[in-house]
């Protein structure tokens, strides 16, 4: 053993580093354990992660290996540098702790995939949960240790999982280790890089040790949705009704495939007007809330699925009722004032040759055929000129709103998060209620009869399902109490919102994401009006709770997130491409390009470099490259030591550009501008 100096909120601090042959199993072989469905864990904070190089240059294909690793159990913390020693303490912790498959010693990973295609052809895998290929959320190894993925259950990175979480003492050192540089393991380390090493496992397990305040090891689940499920659930078993509801509201495989077919997310896109053009005096404006808003005022199908002719479709008054419709456009052409033509082609079951794509979105074809639900029909029929419109089939189910149980628990999110705003005293209840606040969507839409992926004799597999069977065993279920259709009509109720506010700013929209929209002009007395109405809903339904300094925050208001002036420069290249100038200083949002990168490369070369063909170096886009190797041996600036599989993480550069298609659209509408201008 040894002592390193870490760096800790309480200053330089003094701590003891253990080799693995110094492992006392005698210190927790006698600690506290918890059982759950027959296994038996260990109640000890346990964090892992390694240290790896990724070699490029001169090679046909990018590879990396692991040169340090570092595990902290408890308080204590040890270093190892190569799989022989990791592999030969694992099997020592097993022994000494008798662990087998129904006796395990759980041990929290941050961003588990990675570890993992490293570690696996070094372990035997018994058991494990695949959140697709390559992303564990937990690995059984040897029988006995269980790797858990702390990324899932924080859903933040490690850097603020430490600062967000009460009596973390060994916070993530950032900025203080060079990935770049060369290492094998023979390569001495500093003791600041050491330093890094330590605190990265260390402050992990205290963040486990705070969840263990409030659950064990055995009851903590998989992910952050998991804390929401769980609340829910116990919401919902007060009322005995719900349970018999759930059940006679069960989608069949026909159904639930409508379901799916007709489930969008967020409505994203840039107002070809305006775009490659740099626009000064853009306003945005944000919808507080968006989707628990959805959830708390609008309404859902509450009723059992039920078969309509398309004659009664056609005759009948059916705005009492949310219906899935099966239908057929010919000539569709976009009439639309705001610039955001809204079906996008993704999501079309067929679309004919002829057609005009806008960035994704379908301007002009001559026959889409699609599944909608009423609320997507009502938006296609106020922005779309159509020749003929056919119906293959319509379900409707009565409109209602959610469950109180439901709106209760989230109210109960909303309040808190409302309460605790800006007290930095109650930042870790405040950011908990938040992100609860903002999962009680995610989990109302997962995929119920999604393929199951297992890993077996090393290798990843994904086991067809049948749909039929996956929807009898989630009713059946005790733990399910959730109808996906409540979900579709989220997202589909969040879109039509937006809408409202594009209706209302017209060709002045510039760009609109979800729950914003960045436009032309001063509007702020159109969204006032939106705001009037909504507020008179938000009161009838509860939608409000009140600030610290008396002010009221009503869910799903308009406000206002620049300065009266607006956005200094503002310019766009299509969805998630986007940079903008206020205060000064430019800030981008361009997939493919971290927030850092892009602050650096255009505050130095300014707004006119955001153009297409433009090379942004380390974009901060990572390229994962793969590689499945057995184990072998290979040689490495001198050193000779053993890998395996491997990630291989490349700092992208990054080249700004649109399809041909997009270009001509973007030029043709010069003539457009310019008539507006």
């Amino acid at each position: 053993m040894r002592m390193i100096t870490v760096d800790t909120i309480n200053g330089p601090v003094k701590e003891t580093v253990y080799e693995p042959s110094e492992w006392d199993y005698r210190k927790y072989v006698y600690s506290p354990t918890k059982v759950k469905h027959n296994i038996r864990y260990y109640e000890i904070p346990c964090a892992f992660d390694i240290e790896t190089t990724t070699i490029s240059e001169g090679e046909e294909r990018p590879y990396a290996f692991m040169y340090h690793w570092q595990f902290c159990m408890g308080d204590d913390v040890f270093f190892g540098r190569t799989w022989e020693e990791l592999t030969n303490f694992f099997d020592w912790i097993s022994y000494h702790l008798q662990l087998n498959h129904n006796f395990r010693l759980p041990v929290y990973v941050h961003n588990l995939s990675y570890e993992f295609q490293f570690m696996r052809r070094f372990f035997i895998v018994t058991d494990g949960f695949y959140r697709d290929i390559r992303k564990p959320l937990k690995a059984l190894l040897n029988d006995s240790i269980e790797l858990r993925d702390s990324y899932a259950l924080s859903n933040m990175s490690l850097e603020k999982f430490c600062k967000n979480t009460p009596n973390v003492t060994h916070y993530k050192l950032v900025d203080t280790y060079d990935y770049s540089k060369l290492r094998t393991p023979e390569t001495p380390l500093t003791e600041e890089e050491e330093a890094y090493c330590y605190n990265d496992v260390r402050g992990l397990a205290e963040c486990i040790r705070e969840y263990m305040q409030h659950d064990s090891l055995s009851t903590i689940p998989m992910t952050s949705t998991g804390f929401v499920r769980r609340e829910y659930r116990k919401s919902y078993a007060k009322n005995k009704k719900l349970r018999q509801y759930f059940k006679e509201t069960a989608l069949d495989a026909h159904l639930y495939n409508l379901n799916r077919a007709a489930f969008r997310g967020g409505d994203t896109h840039a107002n070809l007007l305006w775009g490659r053009q740099t626009v000064r005096g853009v306003h945005s404006y944000d919808i507080k809330s968006s989707y628990p808003a959805c959830m708390l005022m609008d309404r859902y199908p509450m009723g059992k699925f039920f078969k309509v002719a398309p004659r009664t479709f056609y005759n009948r008054d059916m705005s009492e009722f949310a219906m899935l419709i099966k239908c057929r456009f010919v000539d569709l052409i976009y009439t639309g004032a705001c610039g955001n033509p809204y079906l996008p082609l993704s999501r079309c079951e067929a679309v004919s040759k002829e057609r005009v794509i806008d960035n994704g979105r379908i301007m002009r074809a001559a026959v889409v055929q699609c599944v909608l639900t009423d609320i997507d029909l009502r938006i296609m029929k106020a922005e779309y000129s159509f020749s003929d419109f056919y119906i293959a089939e319509v379900w409707a189910s009565h409109y209602g709103p959610l469950p109180d149980e439901f709106k209760t628990t989230l109210m109960d999110y909303f309040r808190k998060k409302t309460q605790l705003d800006g007290d930095p005293e109650s930042f870790y209840e405040y950011t908990k209620a938040k992100n609860r606040l903002n999962s009680s969507y995610g989990m109302m839409v997962t995929d119920i009869a999604k393929p199951k992926v297992i890993y077996v004799h090393g290798e990843y597999k994904t086991e067809p399902i049948n749909i039929g069977d996956a929807l009898e065993h989630y009713y059946k279920s005790r733990n399910s109490f959730l109808s996906y259709q409540h979900g579709v009509w989220v997202t589909a109720n969040a879109r039509l919102r937006l809408r409202r506010g594009l209706w209302l700013v017209g060709r002045d929209n510039v760009y609109d994401d979800t729950d914003s929209i960045k436009c032309r002009g001063d509007h702020r007395a159109d969204f006032d009006r939106l705001n009037e109405e909504n507020k008179k809903i938000a009161q009838e339904c509860g939608a409000f709770a009140e600030a610290p300094d008396g002010s009221v925050k009503i869910l799903g208001s308009w406000e206002e997130e620049t300065p009266p002036e607006g956005y200094e420069e503002f310019r766009t290249l299509g969805a998630k491409k986007y940079i903008v100038r206020t205060g000064g200083h430019y800030y981008s949002t361009i997939a493919g390009v971290s927030k850092k990168a892009g602050e650096r490369f255009f505050n130095e070369h300014g707004i006119e470099s955001f153009e297409i063909g433009t090379v942004i170096e380390r974009s901060g886009h990572l390229v994962a490259y793969y590689n499945d190797d057995q184990i072998h041996k290979i040689t490495v600036d001198g050193c000779t030591f053993t890998t395996a599989a491997n990630t291989a993480l490349i700092n992208d550069t990054y080249t700004i550009g649109i399809t041909g298609e997009y270009l001509g659209l973007l030029e043709n509408a010069l003539a457009k501008r310019a008539d507006i201008v």
